[in-house]
């Protein structure tokens, strides 16, 4: 079934969690598709395996994925980095 405009790059939900959990999108650093929750611990978290960035922790695998995906599809704010002399 097609999800909505703008999921295509979102990853099948996580097995063995809630259906509560949103699909995860892709690092929002390296763009990797390879991401994971890591719901063994707590704080709650999403963590890439390429780059090894890890997203805003959260008390549940549901709000990790949530909060993943809001920073995953936030628009970059710093542009210094780019900005030369």
């Amino acid at each position: 079934m097609p999800g909505k405009p703008g999921d295509s790059a979102a990853l099948p939900r996580p097995r063995g969690f809630p259906v509560s959990v949103p699909p995860l999108q892709p690092c929002p650093f390296c763009g990797d598709s390879d991401v994971w929750i890591n719901g063994d611990i707590e704080p709650k978290f999403v963590a890439c395996r390429k780059c090894w960035a890890f997203g805003p922790s959260a008390p549940t695998v549901t709000q990790a994925a949530e909060r993943w995906n809001k920073r995953a599809t936030s628009p970059q704010t710093n542009t210094d980095a780019a900005t030369f002399g």
